[in-house]
């Protein structure tokens, strides 16, 4: 029998891989970075509202015991993800699949270094060796092993993934306390609000059909991973989790190459093979 773990870990990752690509068809389809990573926030909050108010009604109760600080939490998961989606969209626009699902693995890497500044984690030598191996992984995807500085999209990529870190640690506070439905629903209503927030300000066309088939999909994936991704840390660790979500590169690679028309070269490979085996290192690694 499948261990729950398994389950759910497994089927976060083959959907986070499904939402990269999805994503990038959208923008290939000249959805505005902008326009599409609003839209498909929405459509993920709304998704879960719909989840949790039809189909998960026995936790309603528990809204009402929420906290303060606990809602703070909340907004600042929130927080966290929009500025995740925002800048992996951009990031994502300017580069291809395959390189974005390489460099997003770099919070692999962010995570125990957030773990060290605020749950004072202990930061060993072999943690420092293999940050160096990461980011030396980094800039082999990024340049192909030329002198040049990444580009803009392998920056904002990065960023994405601190954001993300940063994303799953205020998660994991949630986590020990709500179930995944619930936490689920609060952190992506959260985001949404700040979503609808920044469509008022910017005024834009969250009712846009530009590439809808793709943003929808990207909604309803992304709503999944969410839930999904709660539901494995409720029962196991995030280094379990993250560890299993090194193989989400692999399936953008092959995805990238048979759908996109994405390539490779011989020295992005190597650099993206450092990167997977550093960042399972790390996570094996004893605190």
């Amino acid at each position: 029998m499948i261990h729950k773990r398994l389950l759910y870990s497994s089927t976060a990752t083959i959907l986070i891989s499904l939402s990269i690509f999805f994503r990038k068809m959208a923008l290939i389809k000249n959805v505005l970075p902008m326009t599409f990573f609003i839209q498909f926030i929405l459509i993920a909050a709304i998704i879960l509202n719909i989840n949790f108010l039809i189909f998960q009604r026995k936790y309603i109760r528990k809204i009402k015991n929420i906290k303060r600080w606990e809602w703070e939490n909340a907004f600042l998961a929130g927080f966290f993800l929009i500025s995740a989606y925002l800048t992996s969209t951009y990031g994502l626009k300017l580069t291809t699949s395959i390189n974005y699902s390489f460099i997003i693995k770099s919070n692999l890497i962010f995570t125990p270094i957030l773990g060290f500044f605020f749950f004072k984690e202990v930061f060993t030598k072999e943690k420092i060796f293999l940050i160096f191996a990461f980011f030396t992984g980094i800039y082999l995807v990024t340049t192909s092993g030329q002198f040049i500085l990444p580009h803009l999209g392998d920056l904002l990529i990065i960023l994405a993934a601190l954001c993300f870190s940063s994303f799953y640690t205020t998660n994991k506070k949630l986590a020990k306390t709500f179930e995944p439905e619930i936490i689920s629903w609060g952190v992506t209503t959260c985001a949404a609000i700040f979503a609808l927030i920044l469509s008022f300000i910017l005024k834009v066309n969250i009712f846009s059909l530009t590439g809808f088939l793709y943003v929808f999909l990207t909604g309803l994936t992304e709503a999944l991973i969410i839930l999904f991704m709660n539901k494995t840390v409720r029962i196991t660790t995030m280094t379990y989790y993250v560890m299993m979500t090194m193989f989400v590169p692999i399936i953008n690679l092959i995805l990238g190459i048979l759908f996109l028309n994405e390539i490779i070269n011989f020295v992005q490979l190597i650099g993206g093979l450092v990167l997977i085996i550093s960042g399972i290192m790390v996570q094996r690694l004893k605190d």
